[in-house]
């Protein structure tokens, strides 16, 4: 089996799929040198983010290592996550540099 979604960061709580995944398939990602499998509960289009574990609504959405928003409902492992589940939340990047 062959990954057909990326994990950016080992700290990630979502993958970004490379092809379109539909509901009932596997979500396969490689992390730490293992490739890993979870069932997408949503069709995710390609090259947009899926959950791999749950989170809780107003909970960190994580990418790259960094936090880029927050859950504004609980979201599924297996879930796409999108412009319509998550929030942008403010940030202060001269302090973050420093």
């Amino acid at each position: 089996m062959k990954a057909n979604s990326i994990m950016l960061s080992n700290k990630d709580n979502v993958v970004t799929a490379t092809i379109a995944i539909e509901a009932g398939e596997e979500i396969l990602y490689l992390s730490q040198g293992q490739l890993n499998r979870i069932t997408a509960i949503e069709s995710i289009p390609a090259w947009n983010k899926a959950a791999i574990t749950a989170i809780t609504d107003q909970g960190a959405v994580i990418k790259y290592g960094e936090i880029i928003g927050a859950a504004t409902e609980n979201i599924q492992a297996g879930a796409y996550v999108s412009h319509l589940n998550i929030m942008s939340l403010p940030r202060n990047y001269e302090q973050e540099i420093e």
